[in-house]
Order: C-alpha cells, then sequence, then structure tokens
C-alpha cells in the first residue's frame, strides 16, 4: 500500500522578510569587495615604497663597499711613492754569508786617471763587487757612502753612486777644490743585507710598542697603545684624524675615559724579524767597511781655465741636486746659490728681528733652539730652567724682547721613541700644527722628521710627508709670502740595532722627503748629503755642521 501525504507549502520567511535579509548580505559584501580593494592597492604601495626603499639601501651599500674597497687620493700617492723606493730594493735570498758581498775582496778602480786634475773636473771611479769566495757578483744594490776629503783643508765632499745592477757600479765625484784630494769608498751594508732590512722593516707595525698612561682624578693606569693592536673595537680608545687618515689606538681601561689619556712613552721589546743567518751581515764589523783600492788621492790645481761661477743668493723654490754642495775650512758651499753666514748673534738677530721662527720636528731641528739659548746667547728661555737635551720631547719658547724675536720648538707628534713618559696632551701631527698658523712675511717655519720613524715601515713616513706638504700647500694658498723651510734628516752614528736605526732606513726616508717636497716654494737643506759629507757619526751634528745647516735655513729665509 502506498500511502500519499497531503501536498503543503510551508512559508518559513516572510516576504518581506527575504527582500530586507538579500539587502542586507548585498551592503556587507560591496563593503567587504570595497575593503579588499583598498587593502590590495594599499599593499602595493607600501610594497613599492619597501622596493624603492631597499633598492636605495642597495645602492648605498655598494657606494660604500666601493668607497671602502677603493683606496682614497692619500692611498694611492703614498702606495705610488713607495713602489719607486721598492723598485729600488734588491729581492735576494742567500744560504751563506760566503755569499754576500766582500768590501775586502771588491775592487775600486780609477778610470782615466790624471797626474793632475783640475778644480771643477768631474771624477769616476768604477766599483767591481765580488763575494767572500772571490766570485763576481752579478747584481746590485749594494748600499754605499762614498765620500772625497782633505783633512788639512776641512773639505769634504759626497759621491753619486750609479748602479749598473750587474755588481759593477760607478761612482761620480766632483772636485771642488784645490789640493789634495782623498776618498772613502765604503759600503756600508751588502745587498743581500739591504734585502733582509726592508723585508724585516715591513713584517710588522714597528720594533717599539708603545703605553699610554690614563689619569682620571685620583685614578691612574698604564695600558699598550700603538697604530693598530689586535683586539676587538670595543676595546679599544680610537684616536683618529679622518681628513690625514692618521690613527692612534690605546687599550681600554676599565672605568677611566678614552679622553683621560694624559701621557706617552715608548717600550723597547727587542722583536726581531731577521734570520740568524742574516743577522751574521749587521755584526760591527761587516758594517761600513772600505772596498780595497790601489790610488789613496788625487792631486788637485787652480788652472788658468778654471772659472768662478757668479751663484745667485739661496732662495726657496730652487732644486737641490745630488751633491748639493761641499765643505772647505768647514764653511759649506751649496753648487747651486750663494749661502750667507748666519752665525753670530748680530747676524741671526739682523734676519730674525721682528719675526716669529716655528721649529716642528725633533731634536735634530730643537739643536737651533738651543744654539740660541745656549752658545751665541741672543735669546733666553721662558720657563726652561735646563741645559742640553734634558727634557728634549719638551715644548719650548725662547725670546729676544729687544729685538722683538719669537722662536718656537715642538716635537712632530706621534711616533716618538722616548722611553719616559711625555705629556701627550700636547701632541699634534706637523700638518695640523701647521694649519694652526696664520703664516705672513715675518713667518719662519721649519720642519723635520726622520730619525723617530725609522722603527716603522716605511708607509707611516710616506704619508706623514705627504699630508706635511697639502698642509704647506693650504698655508700659501692663505699667506705665500710665509717662508718655509725642510730640512732632510741627517746620518747618525754607526750603531748594531740595524732593524732599529739602520742608516738604510733613513736613507729611504731622505728619497721620499727629495720626492715628495719637490717644485715646492720651500727651502730645502740637504742634511743627509751635509752630514755624510762630513762623516757626522752622530744623531745630532757636531757644532761647525749645525752652524752651516742654520745659515742656509737663514739664507733661505732672510
Amino acid at each position: 500500500m502506498v500511502l500519499h501525504l497531503p501536498s503543503r507549502t510551508f512559508n518559513w520567511w516572510p516576504a518581506h522578510a527575504i527582500k530586507m535579509n538579500f539587502t542586507f548580505y548585498f551592503l556587507i559584501g560591496m563593503n567587504v569587495i570595497i575593503l579588499i580593494s583598498y587593502v590590495y592597492h594599499r599593499g602595493q604601495i607600501e610594497y613599492s615604497k619597501l622596493r624603492h626603499q631597499e633598492e636605495n639601501c642597495t645602492k648605498m651599500l655598494r657606494h660604500e663597499e666601493m668607497a671602502i674597497s677603493m683606496p682614497s687620493t692619500l692611498q694611492q700617492n703614498v702606495s705610488e711613492i713607495f713602489n719607486k723606493i721598492d723598485k729600488m730594493v734588491p729581492n735576494i735570498t742567500f744560504t751563506h754569508i760566503d755569499n754576500t758581498t766582500s768590501a775586502k775582496n771588491s775592487r775600486a778602480t780609477l778610470l782615466n786617471p790624471k797626474d793632475m786634475y783640475c778644480i771643477g773636473d768631474n771624477l769616476t771611479v768604477q766599483l767591481d763587487m765580488y763575494d767572500y769566495l772571490g766570485n763576481r757578483k752579478k747584481y746590485g744594490g749594494d748600499f754605499f757612502r762614498p765620500r772625497i776629503y782633505s783633512p788639512d783643508l776641512q773639505a769634504a765632499a759626497s759621491g753619486r753612486v750609479e748602479d749598473l745592477n750587474n755588481g759593477t757600479y760607478l761612482v761620480h765625484f766632483t772636485l771642488f777644490w784645490q789640493g789634495r784630494v782623498k776618498f772613502s769608498l765604503m759600503v756600508y751594508h751588502p745587498s743581500e743585507g739591504i734585502s733582509a732590512l726592508w723585508r724585516a722593516r715591513h713584517a710588522s707595525d714597528g720594533v717599539i710598542s708603545f703605553e699610554g698612561k690614563f689619569q682620571y682624578g685620583s685614578q691612574e693606569a698604564i695600558t699598550k697603545c700603538g697604530f693598530r693592536l689586535d683586539e676587538p673595537d670595543d676595546k679599544l680608545c680610537k684616536y683618529l684624524d679622518h681628513r690625514d687618515e692618521e690613527s692612534i689606538h690605546c687599550i681600554k681601561i676599565p672605568n677611566l675615559p678614552c679622553e683621560s689619556l694624559t701621557y706617552m712613552r715608548g717600550v723597547n721589546h727587542n722583536p726581531t724579524y731577521l734570520t740568524a743567518l742574516e743577522k751574521q751581515l749587521f755584526v760591527r764589523s761587516n758594517i761600513a767597511v772600505e772596498i780595497s783600492k790601489k790610488f789613496e788621492y788625487v792631486d788637485v790645481g787652480n788652472c788658468t781655465n778654471s772659472k768662478e761661477v757668479n751663484k745667485e743668493k739661496c732662495r726657496t723654490g730652487m732644486d737641490s741636486p745630488f751633491p748639493s754642495g761641499y765643505f772647505l775650512k768647514n764653511e759649506w758651499h751649496p753648487v747651486f746659490c750663494n749661502m750667507f753666514p748666519y752665525i753670530t748673534s748680530d747676524q741671526i738677530n739682523s734676519c730674525l728681528q721682528g719675526k716669529k721662527l716655528y721649529l716642528i720636528g725633533d731634536s735634530t731641528l730643537r739643536q737651533f733652539i738651543m744654539y740660541f739659548t745656549g752658545v751665541i746667547n741672543n735669546m733666553k728661555y721662558f720657563n726652561h730652567p735646563f741645559g742640553g737635551f734634558s727634557y728634549w720631547e719638551k715644548t719650548l719658547l725662547a725670546v729676544n724682547m729687544e729685538k722683538n724675536i719669537y722662536v718656537h720648538y715642538k716635537r712632530h707628534g706621534f711616533p716618538l721613541a722616548s722611553f719616559n713618559f711625555y705629556y701627550f696632551m700636547e701632541d699634534a701631527y706637523t700638518s695640523r700644527q701647521i694649519d694652526q698658523h696664520a703664516g705672513g712675511k715675518n713667518t719662519i717655519i721649519a720642519i723635520t722628521m726622520g730619525q723617530h720613524f725609522r722603527q716603522f715601515p716605511l708607509h707611516l713616513y710616506i704619508r706623514r710627508a705627504v699630508n706635511i706638504r697639502r698642509a704647506i700647500e693650504r698655508l700659501f694658498l692663505r699667506s705665500p709670502d710665509t717662508k718655509v723651510i725642510i730640512k732632510t734628516e741627517n746620518t747618525r752614528n754607526i750603531d748594531t740595532r740595524v732593524e732599529m736605526l739602520a742608516e738604510f732606513h733613513g736613507y729611504t726616508q731622505y728619497l721620499v722627503m727629495k720626492e715628495v717636497f719637490r717644485g715646492l716654494n720651500v727651502g730645502f737643506i740637504d742634511a743627509w748629503d751635509m752630514s755624510n759629507g762630513f762623516a757626522t757619526e752622530d744623531v745630532h751634528p757636531q757644532l761647525h755642521v749645525l752652524k752651516n745647516i742654520i745659515s742656509l735655513a737663514f739664507t733661505y729665509a732672510c
């Protein structure tokens, strides 16, 4: 049986309710669509901004990376000069000292000898180098300090070495004076030693280190300092000169601010970067050895065809050749200009009256103010009751009130190989000291540096020299009448601590000095040539040499 349920319609919602419900959901749907559209478009805008920011950040990072990876103009200048010196230095390895240059076995030959020479003649000596086994050397690079001299005449001059890079050298002399002239043909270091010294000098950041003393109230502590320290950045106090790319670092001391660094001193920890074999080259008996020669002297006459050359007064901007002059009767005679004596109190007062003289450098320039106050006594120290080189790191002031003369000495700034604590807060690089001077026609600035840089890689010295040149150029822009004198470093006593004080280190710095200041309107004092010619074996030249250095400086300036 099939049951059929009766058909029936059920109205669950009234008609008006259905219409209201549709309208309600329609409005909600439209709002949702609008909201989604807004969120989408807003997201697109923010994404575009973020992408733009990301691209800008990426470009900035790439620019910074390029700036870091690309050397600055200063770094390029330093590298260019360093590479010039580097090409001159031999790169030699040896296995036994017998294979190195022997001055005793080497030979000196006078080319085209004469019975009598004339004043002004050029003379050449050929050097042929051999090793200790008697084998002919086949490469160059030996370091010489040749000179001619006449002891009775108190005369001397340097010789110029031409390296033929095959074991033969030509030494060129000019015969400047009449009389019997002797020769000194000295092998200061063999080429193998020069190669070792060059490598050792650049094997570290320096062969002396430093300690800084921090003082803060009643607290005091000493810590390690230097150009670079192997410590994390957050453990270091950094003293940076961004413009000149100079830096000094000290290890931080807990509870003492970096600004409390007050004193500094050098520490000689005697490191060595020479091998045991290389050290044999630098025992005293192997340093500064004369080459065997069959001739001892030549005779020079005042021939009728020799003419006295009239030279103009020495002035700033002149090119200084090598050799730059000669001694005769203990007086220096530049070959390129005429020097006047500034030795007596009256002579120096006539030059400096109404002027300010700023001496920026080391103790070899400090000798100027010592000469004024201790030899001719034309000036008096202000608040410095000590004599000689006592407290030589200290800034000094001397005055002559009657003549209105002001002389100021200040060290050239870090590094300073002083093993006693000195007041570091007044330290300033030479370039910064020059920037502080207004200059003018009554201002003289004399500059030197060298001895305190021998212990460090040559890059440091080159950078410092280039920065000094830039400072002088800025000075000349604001005050072209200012007189600036550049004094090269001089030779010093023979010292077996060659890694620290080698004459070859000084010679490379001398070459840098000549290169950097070429073409600048300064007076150039070739103290290396003067001290080599007279065989000055003292870091502080003897009085007769100092007098001539002072005379040349003031001939330029006055």
